[in-house]
């Protein structure tokens, strides 16, 4: 028994020398010395030169403490924005963290809300810098967002202090490693104020064993319920969707769902991004399948061919655009509109101008200089006169003709017009007598009948593509030629879907999914008109547009890429690169721990889903057999299994 309780000692001993200093239970229950240092004050040969507390224990002769509160200038909160204070190492140091909160009325934190307001709204009648305008009207946005929040009892109103403790046996260790940790959180918008003059006070704040302390009011600030959940380690908070699509599940293990026609948002369009292998597709495809369980209609602009597979195994179309392929769209169609409260038309001058943005991208091609002003008059006017020819106008009943019987007598109902084609187009340019638009005749003819380039003419001719009412539906143009037609078929097929699937059945909720949409938002010639169309229609039409690409910085390249940030609600982002981080962090109003998560926590799969104002930290949750579907890796053991499994399929077929 004397030797199992020397070896105890031993061991003590062994412990207390590989870790000098690291503090006892009995340190802070009965310390021998308690005290308070101030500048100038000396402890253990060394002269004070920031407040300190000094905490005689039973291991070491002192262990010095200073204490901290935080300050969150960024004016948000984010999931695990703790969480270095827990994993990073502080050698001989040591950092604890105390979380004060405090409920508060619902009632009061409305009055302090609204005096707020009131005295932001009373100093911008005397302020005149305008950035600090600026920042005022930001803030009365916010506070009004918040205000709408506690009143509904969306979220509950706190009294929060974030209290840090970092401790040393050494007090310059203490120094170094407390300006570590102002540096750290500087840079996350995160300023640790010193309880200088108070250091003992907010010590023992932190002590359950010390008579009670209050903290000081201006210590805390006014949190709401999702704000304090992202303070707590390893957690956050999550979005308010309790309908729509099951995304995944989120850092508490909870199922998050997503609605993109959630009624708080302003329209239904949404953006994912991700750098390859981040897992965006497997994240669209998980959407799009569970979108039309939910009875929602999705249409897919393939750009690489990887729906095909997916398409084929749900029984819905997927339609190919290539040379060798029986499908072709005009991009002269036009249908007619329909919006929610029964206005039915044609909008001639809309794809008008769909249209002549094309054939600007197919001369220019070849000689953007051919684009003279003149020439663009004369594209313009020519395109509006195919139409009226046909007698094609805004009226409804105008794009349907009779059909007569064998004997053409009798009317036996109603069929679509043909519609205006490019080949039209190029005669009318050819038989002009101004040279500048015979010279761009020439550079458009490639693209038609007559040329001598049949991959490049597939869009020259009648459309023999029906969709009906599939669920899912989509257009593979990766045949195509990757430089020149494709991009051209990503836009055409866009427009096309817009116009003859899009402005149908206003009452149905509708996705449509542009792959590697940064080929059109980056386009001179298409962009800009495409964004401004799509978007605008997509909301007068039920419809969302669903921008994917891989990049952050694709959107900030062009003004048709703001415009699908700024019209877009809902974004899931993947695992992105440091300089894309960099240069969109504000735009995609992105908190430092979700631009660091993306950059060096996140794995495949994991996504930041901000919806508005709200965001989480999601891991993207499919089944076995939508794993199956979905996976583009190669190396996954469910990707062989699905080939194997469409071999079955057509063999059974």
């Amino acid at each position: 028994m004397f030797l199992n309780k020397k070896k105890k000692i031993e061991e003590k001993l062994r412990f207390q020398k590989a870790y000098p200093g690291k503090a006892d239970g009995v340190d802070f229950a009965g310390p021998s010395i308690m005290k308070e240092m101030i500048p100038g004050d000396w402890s253990q040969g060394m002269r004070m030169d920031d407040y300190t507390v000094e905490v005689g224990g039973t291991i070491t002769p002192a262990r010095y403490f200073r204490s901290f509160f935080i300050e969150i200038t960024s004016g948000n909160t984010w999931a695990e924005m703790l969480q270095p204070l827990i994993l990073n190492s502080y050698g001989h140091g040591d950092v604890d963290f105390a979380i004060h909160v405090h409920p508060t009325s619902s009632s009061q934190e409305l009055d302090e809300i609204g005096r707020r307001i009131a005295g932001l709204l009373s100093d911008l009648g005397d302020e005149q810098d305008v950035r600090k305008i600026d920042a005022m009207r930001d803030e009365i946005v916010d506070l009004k967002e918040r205000q709408k929040r506690i009143r509904l009892n969306i979220e509950r109103s706190f009294h929060v202090s974030i209290q840090v403790v970092a401790s040393a046996p050494v007090y310059r260790d203490l120094i170094q490693l407390c300006r570590s940790l102002v540096q750290l959180f500087s840079s996350k918008s995160l300023y640790l104020k010193a309880a200088d003059g108070k250091q003992l006070e907010a010590l023992q704040a932190l002590l359950p064993t010390a008579p009670a302390v209050t903290i000081s009011k201006e210590k805390f600030i006014s949190l709401e319920s999702s704000n304090v959940a992202d303070l707590f380690p390893f957690v956050g908070g999550s979005l308010t969707h309790k309908t729509g699509v099951v995304l995944g599940k989120d850092t508490y293990n909870r199922p998050v769902w997503l609605d993109n026609w959630h009624p708080e948002l302003a329209n239904y369009h949404m953006c994912i991004m991700g750098r390859s292998g981040a897992g965006k597709t497997f994240t669209i495809m998980l959407i799009i399948h569970r979108s039309a369980i939910y009875g929602r209609q999705v249409g897919i602009i393939d750009w690489k061919g990887e729906y095909g597979d997916f398409l084929q195994v749900i029984g819905c179309p997927y339609i190919a655009l290539h040379e060798r392929s029986d499908h072709r769209i005009n991009p002269y169609d036009v249908d007619i509109t329909e919006l929610a409260d029964g206005t039915r038309y044609v909008d001639i001058e809309e794809n008008s101008n769909a249209v002549q943005a094309v054939v600007f991208k197919m001369i220019s091609i070849y000689d953007r200089s051919a684009l003279t002003g003149e020439v663009k008059v004369f594209i313009g006017n020519a395109i509006r006169e195919q139409y009226r020819e046909l007698c094609i106008t805004e009226e409804s009943d105008s794009i349907y003709e009779d059909v007569k019987n064998e004997e053409g007598r009798f009317s036996t109902g109603k069929a679509r017009k043909m519609m205006p084609d490019l080949f039209g187009l190029y005669e009318r340019m050819s038989k002009s007598e101004i040279n500048a638009v015979q010279r761009a005749a020439e550079m458009l003819k490639p693209f038609t009948r007559e040329g001598n380039m049949p991959s490049y003419a597939i869009f020259d001719g009648q459309t023999n593509v029906e969709l009906k009412r599939a669920p899912v539906f989509g257009f593979a143009i990766n045949r195509l030629d990757p430089e020149i037609m494709r991009p051209i078929g990503l836009y055409i097929t866009t427009r096309w879907m817009m116009e003859r699937w899009a402005k149908k059945n206003p009452f149905t909720q509708k996705l449509l999914v542009v792959e590697e949409c940064q080929n059109i938002l980056n386009d001179i010639e298409v962009g800009g008109p495409w964004a401004e169309s799509v978007y605008r229609e997509g909301r007068s039409t039920n419809t969302g547009v669903v921008a994917v690409t891989q990049g952050l910085e694709v959107f900030t390249r062009s003004q048709a890429g703001m415009a699908a940030i700024k019209n877009s609600p809902v974004k899931i982002i993947g695992i992105q690169e440091s300089i894309d981080i960099e240069s969109v962090q504000g735009k995609l109003a992105l908190t430092e721990g979700e631009a660091d998560f993306l950059v060096f926590r996140a794995r495949k799969g994991d996504m930041v889903v901000k919806v508005d104002n709200q965001s989480a930290i999601v891991k993207v949750d499919a089944s076995p057999f939508e794993h199956m579907l979905f996976t583009s890796d190669p190396n996954d053991p469910k990707y062989i299994e699905r080939k194997q499994y469409m071999k079955d399929l057509k063999g059974a077929g």
